[in-house]
C-alpha cells in the first residue's frame, strides 16, 4: 500500500500535531490493541477545503491532542488510493469518517471547523466507549448492504439496442434546457454523457442530440468554468449556470473534455471547438507535463486568490502548484487521447509525445504489478494495481497499435488483457472487480466492487483486441460484462452513458477503415478526419503509414467480408460507405410473402 503524502499546512514548530498513520495493517492493529476507534481523513492535493481544514482545524492544539489520545488517525489521499476512497467517502472531500478498530464504517461528515470537529470527535469517542457492540453491529449491517449492492452486478441478461435507447432517454430527462449540461447543482461537465451524445448524433443524425451537445459545449466554453487565460476547464460549478467554478483542474477531466471538443469540432464543423481543444492541450503541456517521466501530473490545485483575479493581474503572480505525482490510469488515458488529437487537431507532435508517455509507463511495473502511482522522487514504493490502470493500459496499447501498426503494441495489449482477466474478472458472475483478491483484506476492502466506468473501459479494450486477433475469449468476456450490468446500470442514471456507448459498439458489426498515407501529411490527416465522421456505431479506424511521400492518402474500407476499392477523395468517403451498407440484392418484392401470406 502507498504511504499517503501529508497535505501541507498541518501544525507548526512547537504546536501539537495529529499523528497521522498510513492506511495499513499496522494502524488497525494499534486500534485493536489500544481499543480505540479510527479517525479516517480522506482528501486530495487539489482540494481547497482539505487544505483549509488542515490549516484551521487540525492545527488546533487541543483538538490534535484529543485525537492523539483517543483515536488512531489515518490519512488517505484519494488519488493515491481511490479504492479506499470509494468505500469510505461520506459525501465529498475532505471526508472525516469514523471507523471501528476493524475498519467498519460508523459514520462521518465532510469539512468541519475546529469547534464542530471537536464536538463530533467527543461524541464519537463517547459512543464508542459506551455502545461499542451496537456500533459494530451497525457497521456490519452496512457492510452486508454494500456487499448486496455489489452482488447485483451479475447475470447473463440478453443484450439489445433498447438498453441504449433507455439510457439516451435518461440523459434527455436530466438535460438543463436553460443552461446546458445535466442535472442542477453542483454542475459537472459530464464528459461521458457528452461522448454518448456525440456518438448518437454521429450514428443517427438526430437534431435533438446535436442541440443538447452544442448548447452544453457553448455554455461551458463561455462561462467562468473555462480558463480563458491559461486554458483548461475547472472541475465543476456550484451553480447551475456554470458561473461559480471550483478552481481545481484535474488531468482526467481535461483529457476527457479535450476528446469531446475535438470530436465535436469535426462532427459539428465548429472551428471554435477545435480552438478550445487545442488550448486544453496547451494547458496540459505547460502546466501538467513532467518531461522527466515523461508523463502528466494529476492536477493543478484550487486557488481562488489566483484564478479569481482578472487576467492582467494573474500574469504578475506565480501559478498555483501542481500535484507532484502522476497516476497510471490517467496517463494511459493521455496516450489514447493525444494519439487521436494529433490528427484531429493537426498537431502531429502529440503522437510522438503520446508514445513517449506510453513507453514511460514501463516505470509503473514493479514486481509484476502495474503501480497505480508512478514513482516520484522520495516516494515510497508500492505495488497496488487497480482495474483502472490495467484496463487503461490495454486501451492505450491497442490505440498505439492502430496508430502505428507496430506489432509490439499488440503483444503488449495481449499481455495486459491476460492479466486483466486473470486478476480482476469475475468468472462466476461476469464483470471486473476494481481490486485484486487479497487473502487478508482490511475493512470494506473485503468487498470487491465492480465500478461501471472502469468495467466499460475494459469492455472497449477487449473488443478492440478481439477485432485485431479474432480471439473469441476476449469478446465473450466483454459481452458477459455488459450482461452483468444490464440491470445494475440503472443505479448510475445518466452516468450510465459509458455503458450505452460500449454496448452499441458490441451490438454492431465493425466498419474497418484503414487510412494509408504518409504521416503527418495533411491529406492523411484529412482522410482520418473524414473517416471519424462515418455513421458506424462500431468504427475501427487505423493508420497504415506509407513510405511514399508523394502518393495520395487512401482509405481501405471493409464491412464484414465486403470491401470497397481504395478511396482517395475524403469528401466521397461517407457517401460510398452509406451505399456499401445497403444490401445490393435488395428487391422491392423481397417482402411479398409477408404482405400476401396466402400466395
Amino acid at each position: 500500500m502507498s504511504t499517503p503524502v501529508p497535505r501541507q499546512g498541518i501544525g507548526s514548530p512547537g504546536q501539537a500535531t495529529v499523528a497521522w498513520l498510513p492506511w495499513g495493517k499496522e494502524a488497525f492493529a494499534r486500534a485493536q490493541a489500544e481499543d480505540k476507534p479510527v479517525l479516517l481523513s480522506i482528501g486530495a492535493v487539489w482540494c481547497h477545503w482539505c487544505h483549509y481544514m488542515d490549516q484551521n482545524s487540525y492545527t488546533d492544539p487541543k483538538l490534535a491532542d484529543f485525537i492523539n489520545r483517543n483515536f488512531i488517525a489515518i490519512r488517505v489521499d484519494t488519488e493515491h488510493q481511490p479504492h479506499i476512497n470509494v468505500r469510505y467517502n461520506v459525501g465529498g472531500w475532505p471526508t472525516t469518517a469514523f471507523l471501528t478498530a476493524h475498519g467498519g464504517l460508523i459514520g462521518g461528515a465532510t469539512y468541519l471547523p475546529a469547534d464542530q470537529l471537536l464536538a463530533m470527535l467527543m461524541d464519537a469517542r463517547r459512543a464508542y466507549g459506551e455502545h461499542k457492540a451496537s456500533l459494530y453491529d451497525q457497521a456490519l449491517q452496512s457492510q452486508r448492504q454494500r456487499q448486496e449492492r455489489a452482488d447485483r452486478v451479475s447475470g447473463d441478461a440478453e443484450l439489445s439496442a433498447g438498453l441504449v435507447d433507455r439510457i439516451a432517454r435518461r440523459v434527455a430527462g436530466t438535460y438543463d434546457v436553460r443552461h446546458g449540461g445535466f442535472g442542477e447543482e453542483p454542475k459537472f461537465p459530464a464528459a461521458a454523457v457528452l461522448r454518448l451524445l456525440l456518438h448518437l448524433f454521429r450514428t443517427t443524425g438526430e437534431e435533438f442530440y446535436r442541440v443538447m451537445l452544442a448548447k452544453t459545449l457553448d455554455q461551458m466554453a463561455r462561462s467562468p468554468l473555462w480558463d480563458s487565460l491559461e486554458g483548461g476547464f475547472f472541475r465543476y460549478s456550484s451553480s447551475p449556470d456554470w458561473s461559480s467554478p471550483q478552481y481545481e483542474k484535474l488531468l482526467e477531466d481535461n483529457l476527457a473534455l479535450l476528446r469531446v471538443y475535438a470530436d465535436a469540432a469535426l462532427l459539428l464543423h465548429q472551428e471554435e471547438y477545435r480552438r478550445i481543444a487545442s488550448r486544453i492541450v496547451d494547458f496540459l503541456l505547460e502546466r501538467l507535463l513532467d518531461s522527466r517521466l515523461p508523463g502528466f501530473r494529476g492536477s493543478q490545485g484550487a486557488h481562488s486568490a489566483y484564478f479569481g483575479l482578472p487576467p492582467a493581474a494573474r500574469r504578475e503572480l506565480p501559478a498555483p502548484p501542481v500535484d507532484q505525482f502522476s497516476y497510471t490510469h490517467w496517463n494511459t488515458l493521455a496516450v489514447s487521447v493525444l494519439l487521436e488529437a494529433s490528427w484531429k487537431l493537426n498537431r502531429p507532435e502529440l503522437s510522438t509525445l503520446a508514445l513517449q508517455v506510453l513507453h514511460g509507463l514501463d516505470a509503473a511495473v514493479y514486481r509484476g504489478r502495474l503501480r497505480h502511482v508512478l514513482p516520484a522522487e522520495g516516494s515510497a514504493v508500492q505495488d497496488t494495481e487497480l482495474l483502472a490502470d490495467r484496463a487503461g493500459l490495454l486501451n492505450a496499447c491497442m490505440d498505439a497499435n492502430w496508430h502505428t501498426g507496430d506489432e509490439q503494441y499488440l503483444q503488449s495489449a495481449r499481455d495486459s488483457a491476460e492479466k486483466l482477466l486473470d486478476r480482476f474478472f469475475d468468472q462466476s458472475k461476469g464483470g471486473f472487480f476494481d481490486i485484486e483478491s487479497d487473502a487478508d483484506p482490511l475493512g470494506l476492502l473485503k468487498i470487491r466492487e465492480k465500478p461501471l466506468p472502469e468495467n466499460m473501459a475494459a469492455v472497449q479494450g477487449l473488443m478492440k483486441l478481439h477485432y485485431a486477433t479474432q480471439d473469441e475469449g476476449y469478446r465473450q468476456a466483454a459481452q458477459r460484462t455488459l450482461s452483468a450490468f444490464a440491470e445494475a446500470n440503472r443505479d448510475y442514471g445518466e452516468f450510465a452513458a459509458s455503458y450505452a456507448l460500449a454496448l452499441d459498439m458490441c451490438l454492431n458489426k465493425p466498419l474497418e477503415v484503414v487510412v494509408e498515407g504518409s504521416w503527418p501529411k495533411s491529406d492523411t490527416a484529412a482522410m482520418l478526419r473524414a473517416a471519424a465522421q462515418l455513421k458506424s456505431a462500431h468504427l475501427v479506424l487505423k493508420l497504415s503509414r506509407s513510405q511514399e511521400a508523394t502518393s495520395p492518402a487512401r482509405a481501405h474500407v471493409c464491412l464484414d467480408a465486403a470491401c470497397l476499392p481504395p478511396v482517395t477523395d475524403p469528401s466521397r468517403l461517407a457517401a460510398l460507405v452509406e451505399e456499401m451498407a445497403v444490401p445490393h440484392n435488395a428487391s422491392p418484392f423481397a417482402n411479398i410473402m409477408d404482405r400476401f401470406p396466402g400466395l
